[in-house]
This record gives structure tokens, C-alpha cells and sequence, in this order.
């Protein structure tokens, strides 16, 4: 027995003298005192013993990477129910699933596994990291197993480390193979092509296919999306060649995708396909981004010397791979919804970390109007666009209708639900307001319930407090209640602007009733309608929902991300309460900075049109400003983190143009604020070479160094910044010091993933920052061919190790756990033995049980049965040589009556209570 609190054991000696001092009546008490005082002395020092068992852990280790086989994560949560049901009570079940990232999906425990739910990033197999996680999940006291159901394929590190940390501890790993077909799998090895060239040079692209069995394949080469070259070849079992010949466009940088395909069945179709990119020397086009058929603002900027690439928001991609192949984006006057949040996420990290260039243009969709207030775009801008009190001009009146079905309570990433962030949204809404304006909210399943009732702006914090509690409830939107109910309450107010807010679920609005009547009576009561759908316009309402905003007089907006929620409702607010485009003509000035833009004498600015009223950031570089009473910028610059951003808050081309347009100077105007925007490239020094490679999973940037140079030509490290996103995603930043590699080499690996295109760029301290051409690997590592057999053997070596095994009876993975000696607490046991001991004393000392006569010596006899006649008594025997006695016996005395015997157990319990009660009365003084 092992005790972790021996010192309570002092507690001993003062009860023990306790005990001594004030004595209890009987031997009996004393005893049962004793014994309940040492056991709760013993509970208090937390006893333990050690004993034999095998009740342990166990933890699934279940691969989610892209290389597992269609439907692996059902068959993997069907293991993991077959295995849970036959759980002893004793033992505990864990979850890890893994790709690129190891996730616990269930902590060790009796509950049941929910299924999978964690984002892994399938794009590697991380199975080294998920053996560190199971280890982990094992208590260091207790026995475990550790179960994999996998295909055996990894990348990063060798999971053998984490393995052998499992067999020190006595885990053993076992294994399920879990796998594609690998013997007929079709396949492009690789592709040799060089990572940077010249305009107009040719050059040539070599790429390795692996041929499972004699065959015709057919294959083919393009770029951008256009075909360069297809064909068709009679191809044997083996690696086969194809050669491509190219010539390279202008400055940027060109997309290539290769792809081969055969008649035979392929196991991993997904390695048929490689993409590959290679850079353009020389300076890079500039993407101007118009809604216009005809760009006024694309024609000044060809005109004036710049290689411009007019496109409309719908067909850009805005992922890295296409920003990459522009030295600047030029956004005239586009709404923020056409570029899409990821579009401008891409934007504002290409802009911070790729060294690119950005400028935007005004006119009413753009800045505030276009939806860029609080988008990603905003804080790398040199303008804000915030209108604050002094410039409002008219009051507004804002009714939120929020949807509170069902559908709201789902849960989204961050810990909240979609009712959550509505609320939030809704509390948007109302902090973008002021005193001057009214608001209320009402929350709609299928009948109104008013939060907010209408009213003027004055306590915020008590109606932010109603709206943050709403809670989903059953049910679908009733469209009409909701905007009945809305139009009801905003009928009455005095403002001069009235405005319905309308969230709904695209794919769950009901009942919309005679909703065109209404909304044409609103019309004619000056009530405008806006509506945000949470889904995408295909979803089963959208139609109706763009419908009510058609008619309403407002937007439409779609989103399928609930955290957008609040950026979208605060936009629909911007536009309403603070009109912040200003149609009429207005004088401006130039100041110093334009000769840092422009480097050209421009003479007097005409005044424009119209602008878009902004703030001047505080280290922004103001070129000119209006002269009318707000003093706004015009145009203003700054640089954002290595690259640079230019806003001129005019309207370049269309209605709002003013006298610019007329202004003779205006194609060197624009063209010099664009040719700043974009930059030059300065090229590496002598002595010193940049050079990049994809090579195992990998980008690998190295510096060479002239094995002659007198000294270093830098002072600190380099640092390798390496932008990173795929399609639909966030960006990723990441930086990497280079280390030698050999005495002339520096280099720097970075991981990629299979969708990923990385921008990386070198800052050489004292010297500069320098870009590289974007790199990708052909495809995801995951489908990179493979032997057959090959993961099986990789699990097998890891099982080896450990004493674990290929197991095909997951029920019986319980009954095989290691037998270890674990800790017993006996503290629980103790305090339930004291209580007994407690309840025995006071029994004893409120009956007196057992110090009382047992029954067994009583004789129970009938009241008129006769006390049997008393024994003769026998003479004393005389002793040899005494004489006889002469004195005449005495007379026996009296006989008294006996006393009534007990003849029940009550008489028996009412004589003990008698006896327990002399005794108290003898102990009192």
C-alpha cells in the first residue's frame, strides 16, 4: 500500500488521547469509535495498491488523406462503432485522425464517437504527428493499443521516432491496410521545365509517364486554359517520354496543365494531370478590372506605354498562380461582391508580401458605395472610409428582420452557430448608427417576435444585450410575417430614410404570401428592401429572394459563410445611412507628394465630378486633395508591407468624370499613378545568383555566392517569405532563414501542398528584396505512384517494433491490451467503511443491542405456565475423619414470585431501552 498524504497520519496521536481522556461507556463503543476515526486518518493520506490488470486505452489512428480510397471514412467510423460496442466497462476509447494535420477527434473516454468533423488538410499524411498524439492519449500509468487504418503512405516526417516511443512504453501499434489499387495505375512521374525564360524564347518541356501495361495513351498540353499541343502514342510497359516544345508570351507568368489518359481502368486518376508554371522575364502586365465593355481608363494606360490586360470581375480567378503572372491590379470602380472576400484576401496578401501593386479608382461602386468598408481590402489602403458624425446629413431609419429557424442553430468553425452571428451582424447594424437615427429588430420563425422595438439610437448596450440572447427556433422563415412585421414598425418613423433589413435562408423561406402587394406599397412609402440569403444563388429560395430585393428598391446578397455576415450587414448600413459618393463638381488641388508619384509637371488639376468621400490614414502620402469643405483626398499612396497601393477616389471614366475627362494631361496622369503602383524590379547584384527547384514535396530557394568574393556581401541571414494558397482558400505567410548548405550555397525548403501555388521572395539584408517566379508541384503528394505492397510493409516495420500486428478481429483489440499493475484508490472505500462503522456505534448506543442478553438465552414461556420447582440441594461431602454436622439446618426462606418473562421481541427492545437508560442516568452527575 502506498500512501500520496502520510502526513494526516499525525492526526493519530491527538485521537488516540481523545479517545483515552473521554472514554465511552462500553468496550463495544470504544472499538467501533476507534475503528471510524482510523479509517477516515487512513482515507485522508489517499491509500493506493498496486494490482495486476488490463484495463487500458485504445486509440484509432485513422487516416483522412487524399490518398485513401473513396468511402475510407465510412468504412473508418464503422471500425471504430465495431470496436466501441465491445468495450469493456473499465476501458476508454480514443480517437486521432490525420492529414497534413493530426486532430483528436474523441479524448479517451466511455462516450460514443460522434464521427469525423476536424479539419486535417488531406493534402499530406502526417502520420508521425498522429502517433505523437495517440502516445500522449495513453496514460503513463496504465496499459494501451494503438490501432491504424491507413493505406502506410506518409510524407513529412518518419513516424519510426514516434513508434519507437511506444514500444518504451510498452504500446503496441497494429494495423489495417486500407488502399487503392496500385497495379494499374497510369501516371505522370514528373515534368522537366524551366522555372524562368525569356519573352519569345523557346524552350522545351520534358515529362516522365509511367505505363502500368502496353497501351495507347493519349495526352495533352495547355496553357491558360488554351490548347498548346495534344496527340497520341503506342506505349509498352515502363517509363515513357513526351517532349514539348513552347515560346513564351510577354512578361508574367504561364499555367500549364499536362494530361494523359489511357482506355484501361485507372486506380488513381487524380496523377494523370500535372500542373506546372513557368516565369516570364522582363516587366509584368498590369490587370485592369472593369465592369465596362470599353475601358476609357484601360485605353489611357496602353496609350501611355503600360502592357494593360482589361478583364471583367467574372472572369478573373484572383487565386495566386494568375496574380502572379501581374506586376499591379487596377480595380475601376467594381463592387467588392464581384471580386468575392477570398478574391480580396488573395489581394491583400499579394499586395503585403509578393511586393505587387494595387490601385482603385471611385465612382458609386466603389469604396463605401462598392462595399469595401471593413472588407479585406480596406486596411491596406491609404484611406479610410469611415463618415463620421459632423458629415451626416440626414437621418436614418433601419429595421433588421432576422431569421430564427431551425436551420440557424448549426453550428460554424470558431465555437458559435449561425444565429450567433447574425446577432452579431445585427449589432453591427445598430453601432453604425447615432442618436439621430432609429432602429429596430425583429427575429421571424413563423410568427414575429419584436427584440428591439423602433426607436432612437440611445441604448445600445441594453438592445445589443436583447439581440445577442436571441436564440434558433423550430421551424422555417415566414416571409411575409417578416416583412409585414417590419414594414408595420418602420411605417411609423419620422426619418427620412426608412430601410428594411431582410436575412433569410436561401434554402429554407417560406410562405411569402402576397409579397409583391406589399412591397409595392412600401415603395410607394419610401421603404426600401435589402436582402441577405445565407447560401448561394442556386439554392431553392435564392429566386425568391432576389426577387423581394428587385422589387424592394435594394441589394442582394448571397453568402454560404456565416462570418461574413457581419461585413455584409454593415455594408448594406455604409450604403443607406452614409451616402459617401458626392455627384457634384468639386475643385482639387495638387500637393507636394504628386512629384513623388507622378515625377511630372502637371500643372493645375481640373476638378472631377464627383468623388468618393474618404480619410487620409496617418502615413499615407497625400497627392491631392479636394477644396471644397471636407478637404477628402484624391489621390493618396502608401506602401503596404513590400508592396504599394494608390487610391484616387474620383471617377476615372463615366458619367462622374468631369473635366478630367477633357484634360490633356490625363493619359500621363493615370499612366504615371499606375506605373508607380506596379514598380520596378531590381536585379541581384554581381556575385550573387537565386535560384529555385520543386523537388520532393517541396520548394527549395538556394543563393549562390561567388566562390571568389573577398568577403560577404551581407551582413545578417537571409530570410525566405513565402506567400501560400490554393483556390478558395485563405493565403498563408510563412518565413524561413536561409542556412548554408555548402561553403558558396544558402538555402531554405519549404513544404508544399498539392493545390498550392507559392510566392517566394528573398530579403538579402543591406542588399534588397527580391521576387521569384511562383512555383507548385505537379499534384498532391498523396497520389505520387507507389509500389504495390509498399504501405503494408511501412505499417508492418512499425508494428514489428512495437509487438503489435495486422488485425483483422477489431473486437478483440480489448482483450489483447498489455496486462500492467495500475493504482487502486482506496480512499472511497475507506470514507464508505467509516460511515458504516458510525451507523453501527449509533445503533449500538441508541438500543444496546448487543451488550443486551442474546435472545437465544431467553426462554419465552406462557404468562400462566408455573416456574419449574427449584433442584434439590445435594449435602456437602464430608471429609475423611469430620464429624457430621449437629446445628439444625436454617429454614429456606421465602421464595419470592417470579418476575414476568418476556414473551416477544418488543418486551425484549423496551427492556434494553430500560437498561440503556439506567446507565445514562448513573453517568449524569
Amino acid at each position: 500500500m502506498t500512501f500520496t498524504q502520510p502526513v494526516w497520519l499525525i492526526l493519530a496521536i491527538p485521537l488516540a488521547a481523545a479517545m483515552w481522556y473521554w472514554r465511552l461507556p462500553s468496550r463495544l463503543l470504544m472499538v467501533l469509535r476507534g475503528a471510524t476515526l482510523a479509517l477516515i486518518v487512513l482515507a485522508m493520506c489517499d491509500p493506493a495498491v498496486r494490482l495486476p490488470s488490463r484495463a487500458g486505452t485504445v486509440v484509432v489512428v485513422a487516416d483522412r488523406s487524399l490518398s485513401m480510397p473513396q468511402g475510407s471514412d465510412a468504412a473508418q467510423a464503422e471500425a471504430i462503432e465495431m470496436i466501441q460496442s465491445k468495450m469493456p466497462t473499465a476501458d476508454r476509447l480514443a480517437v486521432v485522425s490525420f492529414g497534413r494535420r493530426a486532430v483528436v477527434e474523441l479524448a479517451p473516454q466511455a462516450g460514443r464517437f460522434a464521427g469525423f468533423s476536424a479539419d486535417v488538410d488531406s493534402e499530406g499524411s502526417n502520420l508521425a504527428g498522429a502517433l505523437a498524439a495517440a502516445n500522449s492519449l495513453v496514460p503513463p500509468d496504465a496499459a494501451g493499443r494503438i490501432l491504424v487504418l491507413s493505406d502506410g503512405r506518409t510524407t513529412g516526417k518518419d513516424p519510426a521516432a514516434e513508434a519507437g516511443r511506444a514500444a518504451a512504453r510498452g504500446t503496441p501499434i497494429d494495423y489495417r491496410v486500407l488502399e487503392r489499387p496500385a497495379t494499374d495505375d497510369l501516371a505522370i512521374l514528373s515534368v522537366d521545365a524551366p522555372a524562368t525564360v525569356s519573352p519569345q524564347e523557346s524552350f522545351m518541356v520534358t515529362a516522365y509517364v509511367r505505363v502500368p501495361l502496353e497501351q495507347t495513351i493519349r495526352y495533352e498540353l495547355t496553357r491558360g486554359g488554351a490548347k498548346v499541343t495534344e496527340g497520341q502514342r503506342n506505349a509498352g510497359a515502363g517509363i515513357t517520354r513526351l517532349v514539348f516544345r513552347d515560346r513564351a508570351p510577354k512578361g508574367g507568368t504561364c499555367q500549364y496543365m499536362l494530361s494523359v489518359t489511357s482506355d484501361s481502368r485507372d486506380g488513381v486518376p487524380e496523377n494523370n494531370r500535372a500542373r506546372f508554371l513557368v516565369g516570364v522575364r522582363g516587366p509584368k502586365p498590369v490587370l485592369c478590372v472593369t465592369r465596362a465593355a470599353a475601358s476609357g481608363l484601360a485605353r489611357l494606360l496602353a496609350a501611355g506605354g503600360l502592357d494593360v490586360r482589361p478583364a471583367s470581375p467574372e472572369t478573373c480567378r484572383w487565386d495566386l498562380a494568375d496574380l502572379a503572372s501581374y506586376g499591379a491590379v487596377v480595380i475601376e470602380n467594381t463592387p467588392a461582391g464581384e471580386i468575392g472576400p477570398a478574391g480580396m484576401e488573395n489581394l491583400a496578401a499579394w499586395v503585403r508580401q509578393a511586393g505587387a501593386g494595387l490601385m482603385m479608382t471611385g465612382g458609386k461602386d466603389a469604396y463605401g458605395p462598392g462595399g469595401y468598408y471593413r472588407s479585406p481590402l480596406e486596411p491596406v489602403m491609404p484611406v479610410s472610409m469611415e463618415l463620421r458624425r459632423e458629415h451626416r446629413k440626414l437621418a436614418v431609419a433601419i429595421v433588421v428582420a432576422m431569421d430564427r429557424s431551425g436551420s440557424m442553430a448549426v453550428p460554424v468553425p470558431g465555437g458559435k452557430a449561425k444565429m450567433d452571428l447574425a446577432n452579431l451582424a445585427a449589432v453591427e447594424v445598430m453601432d453604425l448608427l447615432t442618436n439621430m437615427d432609429e432602429f429596430g429588430c425583429v427575429v421571424i420563425d413563423s410568427s414575429a417576435h419584436v427584440i428591439v422595438p423602433l426607436g432612437a439610437v440611445d441604448d445600445k448596450a441594453g438592445a445589443s444585450n436583447r439581440i445577442r440572447r436571441t436564440d434558433a427556433m423550430g421551424g422555417g422563415i415566414f416571409i411575409y410575417v417578416a416583412l409585414s412585421t417590419a414594414a408595420k414598425m418602420i411605417a411609423p418613423a419620422t426619418a427620412g430614410t426608412k430601410h428594411i433589413l431582410l436575412f433569410a435562408d436561401a434554402a429554407d423561406s417560406e410562405e411569402p404570401g402576397n409579397y409583391k402587394a406589399l412591397l409595392e406599397e412600401c415603395r410607394k412609402a419610401g421603404i426600401t428592401v435589402t436582402v441577405i440569403g445565407l447560401g448561394t444563388p442556386r439554392d431553392q429560395d435564392a429566386e425568391l429572394l432576389k426577387d423581394i430585393a428587385k422589387r424592394g428598391g435594394g441589394r442582394i446578397f448571397f453568402t454560404d459563410k456565416a462570418t461574413e455576415l457581419p461585413r455584409l450587414f454593415a455594408q448594406d448600413t455604409f450604403v443607406v445611412a452614409r451616402n459617401t459618393f458626392l455627384d457634384t463638381l468639386t475643385p482639387v488641388r495638387s500637393t507636394g507628394g504628386m512629384t513623388v508619384l507622378t515625377d511630372l509637371a502637371l500643372g493645375p488639376l481640373p476638378a472631377v465630378g464627383g468623388y468618393n468621400l474618404t480619410y487620409l490614414r496617418p502615413g499615407a502620402n497625400l497627392a491631392a486633395v479636394t477644396t471644397d469643405e471636407y478637404a477628402s483626398p484624391l489621390v493618396a499612396a502608401w506602401q503596404a508591407g513590400t508592396g504599394r497601393v494608390l487610391c484616387y477616389t474620383g471617377e476615372a471614366d463615366g458619367e462622374f468624370t468631369g473635366p478630367v475627362a477633357k484634360w490633356p494631361r490625363a493619359g500621363d496622369f493615370f499612366t504615371s499613378l499606375a506605373r508607380w503602383t506596379a514598380g520596378q524590379e531590381h536585379p541581384l547584384p554581381a556575385g550573387m545568383l537565386l535560384r529555385q527547384e520543386v523537388r520532393d514535396g517541396a520548394c527549395t530557394v538556394e543563393l549562390h555566392l561567388d566562390p571568389e568574393r573577398p568577403a560577404l556581401p551581407f551582413t545578417g541571414s537571409p530570410v525566405v517569405t513565402t506567400l501560400r494558397g490554393k483556390p478558395g482558400g485563405q493565403p498563408e505567410t510563412s518565413k524561413d532563414e536561409m542556412q548554408w548548405a555548402t561553403p558558396d550555397v544558402m538555402a531554405a525548403s519549404v513544404p508544399l501542398g498539392g493545390q498550392e501555388t507559392a510566392l517566394a521572395s528573398v530579403e538579402v539584408p543591406g542588399i534588397g528584396r527580391f521576387s521569384l517566379p511562383p512555383a507548385c508541384l505537379p499534384y498532391s503528394p498523396e497520389f505520387k505512384p507507389a509500389e504495390p505492397g509498399q504501405g503494408q510493409k511501412a505499417l508492418a516495420r512499425l508494428a514489428r517494433m512495437t509487438g503489435g500486428e495486422q488485425r483483422t478481429n477489431l473486437a478483440g483489440i480489448w482483450s489483447e491490451i498489455p496486462a500492467r499493475p495500475r493504482y487502486v484508490n482506496l480512499a472511497p472505500w475507506l470514507i464508505v467503511a467509516a460511515v458504516l462503522f458510525l451507523l453501527v456505534e449509533v445503533l449500538e448506543r441508541r438500543t444496546g443491542l448487543v451488550s443486551a442478553a442474546p435472545l437465544g438465552r431467553l426462554r419465552l414461556r406462557r404468562k400462566d405456565e408455573k416456574a419449574p420447582a427449584a433442584a434439590p440441594v445435594r449435602p456437602k461431602r464430608r471429609k475423611k475423619g469430620e464429624k457430621p454436622a449437629t446445628a439444625e439446618a436454617p429454614a429456606p426462606e421465602p421464595q419470592k414470585p417470579a418476575a414476568e418473562t418476556p414473551t416477544g421481541l418488543g418486551d425484549v427492545l423496551d427492556k434494553a431501552r430500560r437498561r440503556a437508560k439506567e446507565r445514562t442516568d448513573r453517568r449524569e452527575p
